[in-house]
């Protein structure tokens, strides 16, 4: 294994400690939101989203536009739009999202805080995440992606790049659009939880400096990264697969750190309880995980990664992704409620 940088390890701990703590307290879950905002009309939590996006575009922004990190390096930013497989990939997350009772960073958090459902619904995106990026499923997402991919000739998906705008533009656009949201669709007893989602979208912007500033090194200069869940669950189903560890990274830190935080919290305050399975619960977990694990590999991440980290850098790609997510999730919270009454 290669030397540690300890800026990784411990930048990706922190954040994913603050986070988990964050995701626990506040209960925090895309399924959840897009859930009450369609059927009883509560808000909050899409209220906190909007919070954590705006201020995460914005932070993310200033980065790129005084040259403090390259967020144009980035994963989210390179120069092939996967455009039909993002936004396939993300729909199937979204369904899968739903019948596995939450989203990826929902599903990891109630792992750690003792539902035996979602630590089901976990094994299984672990395994077909791993099988989608490393495995048999491989062959078909890479065969898809180079039949419907694009390659750009100006080496950049940003939004900007894309259209010809200037750089500033689509980032005051998304911030003034995100901040009238806020401000026309306030609900007062949102407050605590937007307080939560500024935080999060700081975080955010802390991992693009970590990983883009504090972690690199002239010698060995890395891509700067920001928050993410799917791909270090990929990793980690690629350790049960083949026995193989990969080496540390900042995610890989990112997502131990929910996971601990979210355990000793839960112990420490009572709230740890082995859940057991329902009837009919085993198969609705392994279905969701499975959709949710490969969907967030042909999208190239979750509702955090793609959600937060790559609509922060304004890449087409990721807000593509995104729009799929949210579709797929809105769409199956109706049918599902159509379908129980």
């Amino acid at each position: 294994m290669e030397d540690l940088n300890l800026w990784l390890i411990g930048g990706g701990l922190a954040v994913g400690a603050v986070f988990g703590y964050l995701v626990h307290y506040f209960r925090y879950c895309m399924v959840a939101a897009t859930g009450n905002l369609f059927l009883i009309g509560d808000n909050r939590m899409v209220l906190a989203f909007v919070a954590a996006l705006a201020v995460a575009i914005g932070g993310t922004q200033y980065l790129e536009f005084s040259d403090t990190v390259a967020i144009a390096d980035s994963s989210y930013r390179n120069a092939l739009l996967d455009w039909f497989g993002a936004s396939l990939g993300g729909f199937i997350f979204g369904i899968g999202s739903v019948f596995a009772g939450g989203c990826a960073t929902r599903t990891l958090v109630r792992s750690a805080e003792g539902s035996m459902n979602a630590i089901v619904a976990l094994i299984f995106f672990m395994l077909l995440a791993a099988s989608a990026q490393f495995g048999f499923l491989e062959g078909i997402r890479l065969s898809i992606t180079s039949m419907t991919a694009t390659e750009l000739t100006g080496s950049d998906a940003g939004l900007a790049a894309l259209f010809s705008l200037p750089a500033w533009l689509p980032a005051v656009v998304a911030v003034v659009a995100l901040l009238a949201y806020m401000v026309f669709r306030w609900n007062p007893d949102a407050r605590g939880m937007v307080i939560g989602g500024v935080i999060i979208g700081t975080l955010v912007i802390a991992s693009w400096y970590i990983t883009g500033v504090l972690a690199q090194d002239e010698f060995d200069p890395t891509r700067p990264s920001a928050i993410t869940v799917s791909g270090p669950m990929a990793r980690f189903g690629y350790i049960l697969l083949s026995g193989k560890i990969p080496d540390f990274s900042f995610t890989i830190a990112f997502v131990i750190g929910i996971f601990v935080t979210v355990l000793l919290v839960s112990m420490l305050t009572g709230k740890f309880k082995l859940e057991k399975l329902k009837p009919g619960q085993l198969k609705n977990a392994a279905f969701g995980g499975s959709l949710m694990g490969i969907g967030a590999i042909m999208a190239y991440g979750c509702n955090v990664g793609q959600g937060l980290s790559g609509v922060s850098t304004l890449s087409l790609e990721s807000v593509l992704a995104f729009a799929g997510m949210f579709s797929g999730t809105a769409l199956t919270v109706k049918w599902m409620e159509k379908y129980r009454s």
